[in-house]
């Protein structure tokens, strides 16, 4: 086992072994995250995925590019692609999501209840960029970012294209953008169909495990003066999926495209969501922003507990940026307002969080001329309620984050960077629930109030090294988190508690090398060590947390056979791991490894001068058709991108 001391001296002792260059690669920008910054100069550790990486790996939904090209560790939640289960950095599949912040365009996607962020709805081509921010965030997004961000930023379309794709297993795309430029105005708009037929065996009643995706998004930016832009947004989505149940080991081994014997639960998913704010510069140094946003969501389980609920979540986040030649200071003020109906027995609950934070990057003349450090503080209050037939219940915590960071550039290649972080995350309202499954049946027939829970904390200190050359980007990054109540679920006892003084530690290292202007490989690897507290409910100190692989490696070819076709072919693994039940680590049963090789190649035709440009496309994931799956319990799996899958797409740009 790593010693910890060591692991944290390894990004420095690692510049030892760098051969060393004189010219200089570009940098990719870093945009909104805390400030316009260099990757190099950030004093965190940051990972960036461009529209055009996005578009070469050939991936078919969001989920997917997440889980194979990227350092998370993602699986579908039970089968559910749409709403897929995220972990970063060692919080382990059942609950890592919630430990991690997911925005939009600068809208959260973090639910008040324990559904994971819906994702699903969000068409991968309208991407932008993606920015996984590790071990930091927490002052800024503060509820939640208890491992860091992931922001995704969608395009702004000018013109117009339409796409559409076929696949195995039924899947079928149809996609159109419009973008309407005028002297003061940018409309963009995207309508996407999607959906395949289904991966398993049909069911006991002749129904697939299939999927449908249908949703339009529109976003308009006003120029109202040279110093007032005005931004609009509405989106609207209706999923519907059919999803198998568990199975058991064998099962799975044998065929795990078979139907168990069992019928597919059907889930649907209906959300609206507006938006509207504004920028303003008051003048050269201060920058004033607002935003509000509304969603309204229906969530419909049939031949699944928890058969209908609705939520609808506010949100307003004001923010004030002031500049000065060396240095920077931010504060805002966020508001969240979320409420939840249950139709079974539940009642209403609600969680409203509000917060003011305040944070700088700037250089004090007692640092050398290249240091730079960053600081930042956050006050949250977080009130829950419930009410049913027979009682009402409330609570409130009072919650603090801060964050201290530190980059030294040596030269224009080498720079080392640190931040010590403390963040937390309130628990979702389901926790303060249990499912009663009474005798002999043990069917589900309600949820009742169980009680409120702690929030969980964490401090963590991140160090790690850049190094930059012509041929060769490198990050080594090593970090270490104490945790104090962290949320999980306890099968022991059917319910939801803390576990105290947990701890994750871990190594994450990022390399690119460009073998020539046409070839270039990167090279993800991570290891990290979940260690668990002990508890009432009688977990051992020290135990390995369920579901964190210790070791995994996500490796990526890119080659341009000319200037208009270039391949990508990349590889993920990641270790197996204890079961989600497994507190003990006794149970015989690992859950399976992960492994995938994925293919794709991007063909841009030239002979048609009336387009602007005409792409085709093809993809092949999971080439050695390996069997994954997401283990819950003994003989329970739930199997997912265990065949070799196919597509095929044409891209019209007018």
């Amino acid at each position: 086992m790593f010693n910890k001391k060591l692991l944290l001296l390894l990004p420095i002792l690692a510049t030892s072994v760098i051969a060393e260059s004189n010219i200089e690669t570009e940098e990719i920008i870093v945009k909104n995250y805390k400030y316009d910054s260099k990757e190099g100069l950030s004093p965190y550790s940051v990972e960036i995925h461009s529209s055009k990486e996005i578009a070469l790996a050939g991936s078919a939904s969001l989920m997917d590019y997440l889980a194979q090209h990227t350092s998370l560790n993602v699986m579908p939640s039970y089968g559910d692609k749409t709403k897929p289960l995220i972990d970063m950095r060692g919080y382990g599949v059942e609950s890592g999501y919630q430990n991690v912040v997911i925005s939009v365009d600068g809208q959260r996607l973090n639910n008040i209840d324990q559904s994971s962020q819906h994702i699903g709805a969000i068409d991968i081509n309208s991407i932008e960029r993606i920015e996984i921010a590790k071990g930091t965030g927490s002052v800024k997004y503060g509820d939640g970012a208890m491992a860091g961000v992931i922001q995704i930023y969608t395009k702004d379309y000018n013109g117009y294209s339409l796409e559409t794709a076929l696949g195995s297993s039924g899947t079928v795309k149809k996609i159109a953008n419009a973008g309407f430029k005028g002297k003061n105005f940018n409309l963009s708009v995207n309508a996407t169909d999607d959906r395949h037929a289904g991966f398993s065996d049909r069911d006991t009643t002749g129904q697939k495990d299939n999927f449908q995706n249908k949703s339009q998004s529109a976003k308009l930016n006003i120029v109202a003066s040279k110093d007032l832009l005005l931004n609009f947004g509405v989106s609207s989505s209706r999923i519907n999926t059919y999803l198998k149940d568990s199975m058991t080991k064998e099962e799975f081994v044998t065929n795990p495209a078979q139907n168990s014997g069992a019928t597919y639960n059907n889930y649907d998913t209906d959300s609206d969501t507006y938006s509207a704010g504004l920028k303003f510069k008051v003048n050269e140094k201060l920058n004033v922003n607002a935003d509000y946003y509304y969603e309204d969501k229906i969530f419909n389980a049939l031949n699944a507990s928890g058969s209908l609920y609705t939520k609808d979540y506010k949100g307003l986040n004001l923010s004030a940026e002031y500049l000065e030649k060396n240095y920077t200071i931010s504060t805002g003020l966020d508001y969240f307002d979320g409420e939840r109906v249950d139709t079974t027995n539940i009642g209403t609950t609600t969680k409203d969080n509000i917060a003011i934070y305040i944070e700088s990057e700037f250089q004090p003349n007692w640092l050398p001329e290249k240091a730079a450090l960053s600081a930042g503080l956050r006050q949250e209050r977080v009130d829950y309620t419930h009410s049913d037939a027979t009682a009402r219940y409330s609570t409130h915590e009072s919650l603090t984050a801060w964050d201290v960071g530190l980059n030294y550039v040596v030269d224009s290649q080498l720079s080392f960077f640190g931040n010590v972080n403390h963040a937390y995350q309130s628990p979702d309202i389901d926790r303060f629930f249990e499912g009663v499954y009474p005798a002999p049946n043990y069917t589900f027939v309600r949820r009742d109030f169980n009680g409120f829970i702690k929030p969980s904390e964490v401090n963590t200190l991140n160090m790690g090294v850049n190094h930059t050359t012509q041929a060769n980007k490198l990050k080594i990054v090593a970090f270490y988190s104490d945790l104090e109540n962290e949320i999980v679920y306890i099968n022991s006892t059917v319910g939801n508690g803390n576990i105290d003084n947990s701890e994750k530690y871990g190594l994450e290292i990022h390399d690119t090398y460009k073998f020539n202007n046409k070839s270039n490989i990167n090279l993800v690897y991570k290891y990290i060590e979940a260690k668990i507290g002990k508890n009432s409910d009688g977990f051992i100190d020290g135990k390995t947390l369920p579901g964190v692989p210790k070791h995994s490696i996500h490796a990526n070819l890119q080659h341009k056979f000319s200037d208009q076709m270039q391949f990508n072919l990349s590889h993920t693994w990641k270790q197996r791991t204890f079961i989600m039940s497994d507190y003990a680590n006794t149970n015989a049963q690992k859950a399976p490894a992960y492994s995938s090789t994925d293919a794709n190649i991007d063909y841009e035709i030239k002979r048609f001068p009336q387009f602007k440009k005409v792409r085709l496309y093809g993809s092949v994931t999971n080439i050695f058709e390996h069997k994954n799956a997401l283990q819950g319990y003994a003989n329970s799996l739930y199997a997912f991108n265990f065949s070799r899958a196919w597509m095929t797409g044409l891209k019209i740009d007018f």
